[in-house]
């Protein structure tokens, strides 16, 4: 049913973009794939963490409707998958004396839908800036859980919706440059922020009722292709 709801949104903005091509001032097409960091944020005093890899991919659509000077303004989606990993250490968990040192990885489709801007600041150079929102769907994930008591066995959770809330939201920005390889196609490197707001975890439990959210920062590259 949720996937289905994914289905919906992707067609959804598909159908409302159509009208407004035919008052674009450009239309660009872009695949991109990029690596860097991901760490989190939790109200538990108990849990460290340190940043570990992300990775992204996926294909953009920016649309650009009206021009203010020598900037044209526009919104831009797409469908992205992101690759999180996380370290942590819960102290005194699951008992006190015993320290739980997890690492994890997850996996999401990401919608992102924001307002772009791009200025030309030579022949075949321009900055383009995204800023706005995502909506992120959990696909899967796995943790693998470590003690430092040896009483406590190690062990290897599957994450699902039974632990993992499956629904994301959070801000989308990045910042990068357009360079021109002739024709319609440019290579687009860019930095990109994506921070969860809403709470990755299923509480309750001896996990307790904390609120945790994760962020990545990765450098992408993309190939564009201007389609207007």
């Amino acid at each position: 049913m949720r996937k289905m709801l994914l289905v919906v949104i992707l067609l959804g903005l598909v159908a409302s973009g159509l009208p407004m091509t035919a008052m674009a001032l450009g239309l660009d097409v872009e695949a991109k794939v990029g690596a860097g960091v991901a760490l989190g944020t939790t109200d538990n005093a108990s849990v460290t963490g340190t940043a570990r890899m992300a990775a992204d991919g996926g294909v953009g659509i920016d649309l650009y409707l009206i021009s203010l000077g020598s900037i044209d303004i526009g919104v831009s989606t797409g469908v992205e998958y992101s690759y999180l990993t996380f370290h942590s250490t819960w102290s005194n968990f699951p008992f006190a004396g015993v320290d739980q040192t997890t690492d994890s990885k997850y996996n999401y489709i990401n919608v992102p839908i924001a307002l772009i801007g791009s200025m030309p600041v030579g022949s075949s150079l321009t900055l383009v800036v995204r800023a706005g929102g995502f909506i992120g769907y959990f696909l899967s994930g796995t943790a693998d859980n470590t003690y430092s008591n040896p009483i406590v066995p190690s062990n290897t959770a599957t994450l699902d919706s039974s632990n993992t809330i499956q629904w994301e939201y959070g801000l989308h920005l990045s910042a990068g440059t357009d360079i021109g390889l002739g024709g319609n196609l440019a290579v687009s490197p860019a930095i990109q922020f994506d921070m969860g707001l809403t709470d990755t975890s299923v509480n309750g439990g001896a996990a307790g009722n904390f609120k945790d959210t994760f962020w990545s920062l990765t450098l992408a590259v993309g190939i564009k292709y201007k389609v207007l």
